[in-house]
């Protein structure tokens, strides 16, 4: 009794031969993407961790608009008592 593929070339069930090289070479391929796999878990963020991060920018943006709104208030009234300081002075000291 003859297999179906004993009329064909050799070269058209190679493939069927090697099976045993082609687990070998999936087993090894399947442990280097578990290996990616826990590395990606380990150094990358989660959605958890980029949530926490845009909470932090926020908060760091709302003070930071604080602080330019202080810097701004500092330097209009320094600006403002440098012009009325002389003319001050001039009114209370008799000169």
């Amino acid at each position: 009794m003859s297999v179906i593929f004993d009329d064909e070339k050799p070269e058209a069930y190679h493939w069927r031969m090697n099976t045993e090289k082609r687990i070998e070479k999936l087993e090894v391929d399947d442990e280097s993407h578990k290996a990616t796999l826990v590395y990606l878990q380990v150094n990358c963020a989660t959605k958890d961790d980029i949530l926490d991060l845009k909470l932090r920018i926020a908060e760091f943006e709302g003070k930071l608009a604080e602080t330019k709104a202080s810097i701004i208030q500092w330097v209009v009234t320094a600006v403002f008592l440098a012009q009325l300081l002389p003319a001050l002075l001039k009114l209370f000291i008799p000169g």
